[in-house]
């Protein structure tokens, strides 16, 4: 990917004392076929995605995409920049409403969804909330459930609510840290088989030190886990109408799989497929790998050929 810079960047305040950040890259094509709103995963940002909005203005859409709340150089609520902190998570929802009815609904065009990880989660809290104004959606290892144990589940539940009730949502959760790249290194990551993918990141932040962000807060895991299982009840499933497939990482560690097949088989329109020894970030994977997510995605999003279910 060059230097050049694919999105132009705005700021608006969705809320009082809240500055997001986003970016619009116009379609290669012109008129634009149809908005794709891509949205990132936690500790993501604008920058790390140029290369993803490239590809897809050259398939005709206008790609429009935001940092979300305590990412990126939207706004932060701790003073501490590198604690990734939210209290709930309808405050990402909420986010997204404003910015959909502000930004996205004033292109007067179809609209679709390219979401990862913490970006497929809210994605699918909105589309309960708003399944008309979405057409298609294609989630990519989405955040229906964290990658713990049952034993550690259970514990960060119970540890997680205990402590921010005990007035420690601010801290650090355990294992939690500020970032530092020498910690980042790719060998034995579980992100990401190519090196050259996996690095932009690191590299964007090297260029701006503000883009990083380190682990979690107690306040962060609270609100991950009452929102994924807000997300779980059948009276929220069952209001996502929208066609959406679910692309699944085989080796993923970060987030699980099995919660992925089977909330997908709960949805009315879902679409499940499941990429054999893919990590969590499948759209930075190493080229065969590559190759699968896109083909799926052209398939599922311009209705060339079925996709195929499968683990």
């Amino acid at each position: 990917m060059s230097d050049k810079q694919v999105f132009e960047i705005h700021f608006f305040s969705p809320q009082k004392d809240s500055i997001l950040r986003y970016g619009i890259a116009a379609s290669a094509r012109v008129p634009a076929t149809a908005v794709l709103l891509l949205l990132q995963g936690r500790a993501e940002f604008i920058e790390k995605y140029q290369g993803i909005a490239q590809h897809l203005q050259s398939k005709g859409f206008k790609v429009i995409s935001l940092d979300w709340q305590g990412q990126g150089l939207s706004s932060r609520p701790l003073e501490n920049r590198h604690k990734g902190h939210v209290e709930r998570f309808d405050a990402y929802v909420t986010d997204l409403e404003i910015f959909y009815s502000r930004v996205v609904e004033q292109e007067d065009l179809p609209v679709y969804i390219l979401a990862h990880s913490m970006g497929g989660h809210i994605a699918l809290r909105f589309m309960s909330l708003h399944p008309a104004k979405i057409k298609k959606a294609v989630l990519a290892t989405p955040m229906i459930d964290i990658s713990f144990p049952a034993i550690t589940r259970l514990f960060a539940r119970f540890i997680s609510r205990q402590l921010f009730k005990a007035g420690f949502a601010e801290k650090y959760a355990a294992g939690s840290k500020d970032y530092s790249r020498k910690q980042a290194a790719f060998k034995r990551n579980v992100l990401s088989h190519d090196p050259d993918k996996y690095q932009i990141l690191h590299d964007e932040i090297e260029k701006n030190p503000d883009l990083a962000l380190g682990g979690v807060t107690w306040g962060w895991l609270n609100a991950a886990v009452e929102s994924i299982e807000q997300l779980k009840r059948d009276d929220v499933v069952h209001k996502i109408t929208v066609p959406i497939l679910m692309i699944s990482a085989r080796k993923d560690v970060v987030v699980s799989s099995k919660a992925q097949e089977d909330i997908c088989k709960r949805l009315p329109k879902g679409v499940f497929l499941s990429i054999e020894g893919a990590f969590h970030e499948l759209l930075f994977e190493a080229p065969a790998i590559d190759c699968q997510v896109w083909k799926a995605f052209d398939q599922f999003i311009f209705g060339r050929a079925p996709v195929i279910s499968g683990r």
